[in-house]
């Protein structure tokens, strides 16, 4: 949908609910459209003003706590999540408190939360990409490829195959292969990220070379 499309339906929602605010599904869709526009503030305005109408309902602390996150208000964020946690929420709780964990520099907590929540859902793609890249960025390389590997076998994606290569790179594997797969799916993306790769190369010929090794 695009911007002006989702502008319309933004008015006529809020036209419905000032007839009538009772309307817990007509919040919600408001609310993730006002996120989508980028209108963090209204989205926030609404939800606290909705939680007096709904005390006990998960969504909107859910919403709120997604427009907190996108807001880097992370502290709020935060605690909105672990209390979800503790109701029982499921995976999208673990998932969104993994990303904000990391967003805060608690990377360790952040793969404790993301690892609940690709046993809570392991067929979720987003779920299982946030394992590896937060394993990645641990140099954890056997893990994140382990992780990137699955991710491709339920989603292939040129993001994916380019990480696998840069784990096996760093495993002193073969991974050529998988960047031909990459910038096959996608040579944009693999173009954008090259030098990334380059400058990979270049420090494990760096660190190769001074340990003694040809």
């Amino acid at each position: 949908m695009d911007k002006k499309k989702i502008e319309k339906e933004i008015k006529k929602l809020v036209d419905d609910l000032n007839t009538n605010s009772k309307q817990l599904s007509k919040v919600l869709k408001l609310s993730a459209y006002l996120v989508e526009v980028g209108d963090l503030e209204q989205a926030e305005e609404l939800l606290l003003r909705s939680l007096t109408n709904f005390p006990g309902e998960k969504d909107l602390r859910y919403n709120l706590g997604n427009v907190y996150f996108m807001a880097a208000k992370y502290d709020k964020a935060s605690d909105i999540f672990q209390k979800l946690i503790q109701d029982n929420y499921g995976f999208e709780a673990y998932f969104m408190q993994a990303k904000t964990l990391d967003e805060q520099g608690k990377k360790q907590m952040a793969i404790v939360y993301a690892l609940t929540a690709t046993e809570k859902n392991p067929d979720d793609v987003a779920g299982v990409e946030l394992m590896a890249d937060l394993l990645l960025a641990n140099g954890n390389f056997a893990e994140s490829k382990n992780y990137y590997e699955k991710a491709n076998a339920i989603k292939p994606s040129a993001k994916y195959y380019f990480n696998i290569a840069l784990c096996a790179m760093n495993l002193n594997q073969d991974y050529q292969e998988y960047l031909n797969k990459s910038k096959k799916l996608d040579e944009k993306y693999y173009l954008k990220n090259e030098k990334k790769l380059s400058n990979l190369q270049k420090y494990l010929t760096k660190t190769g070379d001074s340990n003694g090794r040809k």
